[in-house]
């Protein structure tokens, strides 16, 4: 089973990375694949008991990531309240940097130590730029909070234009760090996650009060293909 997981991540990489931006285009209408920054989501989700178990394996992966050729940004989330459940974060120069290290050692190696004590197999998401700040490094105080938005049928051009005037004001919000929408193509063009950075709790729950995020979420609300979900990380040093 990991094998075949692993199979499948380096083919969707492989694939995303050759298809060429008309052809995207055609088959995704209003989101053509960049082959630019790479961002990859890796969700995993252990038994409680072997959480240090998971962090020490996500830590050799992580530290090996970062020496490989093209990688940018490597961190390790904890999602608060759920300490049993992890993000691993990456951006990569492009596709090809990321398809390639879809088959590095650290790659496998850390697939094999999950496996005896993950809840469910590891899921990893491809995505790039919608609109981003510049990444920065985290900080161990930080509110890191990851958002799947998923919208229904024919509403992913909706999505954007109710986007564009949040991204705007969001990032003038006090005590914004970092703000990304990132698309999830080609697997999925109605699919698009949200990582935000907060110096403090209290400046991410002033954003989420603010009229243009209040604004955006009773907009949203109709299109939402799955509940509007918020979760809050920190930074695993």
């Amino acid at each position: 089973m990991k094998l075949i997981q692993s199979l499948l991540l380096c083919g969707a990489l492989a694939t995303a990375a050759a298809i060429p931006p008309a052809t995207a285009q055609n088959a995704n209408q209003q989101i053509p694949v960049i082959d630019g920054p790479t961002y990859l989501m890796t969700y995993v989700e252990v038994v409680p008991s072997a959480n240090a178990r998971a962090i020490a394996a996500m830590k050799e992966y992580r530290d090996a990531s970062r020496k490989e050729p093209g990688a940018m940004y490597a961190d390790i989330y904890q999602e608060q309240g759920q300490s049993h459940r992890f993000v691993l974060s990456e951006i990569w120069e492009n596709r090809g940097a990321a398809a390639t290290h879809a088959h590095a050692a650290a790659t496998a190696t850390l697939l094999e130590k999950l496996q005896p004590i993950e809840l469910g197999p590891v899921d990893i998401r491809i995505h790039q730029a919608h609109s981003v700040t510049p990444p920065k490094a985290s900080s161990a105080n930080d509110i890191v909070v990851i958002s799947h938005i998923d919208v229904a049928g024919g509403n992913t051009q909706n999505l954007i234009n109710a986007m564009a005037p949040l991204i705007e004001a969001s990032r003038k919000d006090s005590g914004m760090v970092r703000y990304e929408i990132l698309d999830e193509v080609p697997a999925h063009a109605n699919h698009f996650r949200s990582f935000e950075e907060w110096s403090s709790l209290a400046a991410f729950e002033a954003h989420n009060r603010a009229p243009h995020v209040q604004a955006y979420r009773r907009t949203v609300l109709q299109w939402l293909g799955t509940p509007y979900d918020q979760r809050k990380y920190t930074l695993v040093n």
